[in-house]
C-alpha cells in the first residue's frame, strides 16, 4: 500500500480513538486479575464520497455465553433524535438524502465493567 494511503489509514483510525476519547467511552487501566480481557480489531470502510472511516471493534466472538455475558443487544441512536432531524426537515422544507450519526453505540449504557485490550499500533504505555 502506498505511504499515503497508509497515512490516510492510519489518520481515520486516530479519529476514531480521538471521538472515544472525547466522549469518555473508557478509561486506560490494567485490568485486575481473573477478568478476561476482550481482543480488538479495525474495521475499515471506504465511503461514496471517497474518504476513509475506521472503526474500532471488539470480537465479541471470543466471549463465551453465561460466562462472560448474558445479554446480546446492540445500542443505537435513540428514536427522538430521528423523530427530531425528520421533524426539523419538514418545517424548514429540508430535503433528507440520508443521516450519519458517528457515535450511535456510545448511548448505550452497560451495567458491567468489560476489559479490552489497547488496539494494535496504537498501545500507550504504561
Amino acid at each position: 500500500m502506498p505511504n499515503d494511503t497508509q497515512k490516510e489509514w492510519k489518520q481515520a483510525c486516530c479519529k476514531e480513538l480521538d471521538s472515544l476519547c472525547r466522549c469518555k467511552v473508557f478509561e486506560l487501566v490494567n485490568p485486575p486479575k481473573g477478568h478476561k480481557v476482550i481482543k480488538n480489531q479495525w474495521v475499515f470502510d471506504l465511503k461514496s464520497d471517497g474518504h476513509k472511516k475506521a472503526r474500532l471493534v471488539a470480537k465479541g466472538f471470543s466471549q463465551v455465553e453465561d460466562i462472560d455475558y448474558d445479554t446480546i443487544f446492540s445500542p443505537v441512536v435513540q428514536f427522538e433524535t430521528v423523530r427530531l432531524m425528520v421533524m426539523l426537515a419538514a418545517l424548514k422544507n429540508w430535503h433528507i438524502t440520508g443521516l450519519d450519526v458517528k457515535t450511535a453505540f456510545l448511548y448505550g449504557e452497560l451495567n458491567k465493567e468489560l476489559y479490552m485490550e489497547q488496539p494494535e499500533g496504537f498501545k500507550v504505555k504504561g
